[in-house]
């Protein structure tokens, strides 16, 4: 595992050297962290500037246009900036945040500190429901 870990991470940061700056909307998507990975902080440099990408795993506690909290596996509950140019990705389909359900469970990556530039999210049947019966009685 720690060998395709290596190779997925030397993979990613490849990618983020071949970005033009202002780029960040074309992130290469990580897929899933290894289990039980919750956080990472990715270093590197581009063009002679250092950059960090983090990405947090979590299940979804809140959700508005301006941030999504998760809590972690560990138990931390961490805050993450998210804006219009987000990019949503809602079990496996183009979404937006307010796809997004208490009780679902996220990925983000960011990077510098900046608002979230990729959400994937899984939201399980049982959220959606109770959605899809309001629009049923409608």
């Amino acid at each position: 595992m720690r060998k395709s870990l290596a190779i997925s991470l030397a993979a990613v940061a490849a990618a983020l050297a071949a970005l033009a700056p202002g780029a960040w909307a074309a992130l290469p998507n990580l897929g899933q962290l290894p289990a039980g990975w919750t956080h990472a902080d990715i270093n590197v440099t581009i063009g002679r500037v250092p950059h960090t990408l983090v990405v947090n795993r979590g299940v979804v506690q809140a959700a508005s246009s301006s941030s999504l909290t998760l809590r972690e596996a560990d138990g931390s509950v961490v805050v993450v900036p998210v804006d219009a140019s987000t990019q949503f990705v809602v079990n496996g389909q183009p979404g937006s945040v307010t796809s997004l359900r208490p009780g679902a469970t996220a990925t983000t990556e960011q990077i510098d500190g900046e608002p979230a530039a990729r959400v994937s999210a899984t939201v399980p049947l049982r959220l959606l429901a109770p959605a899809a019966a309001k629009l049923r009685k409608r």
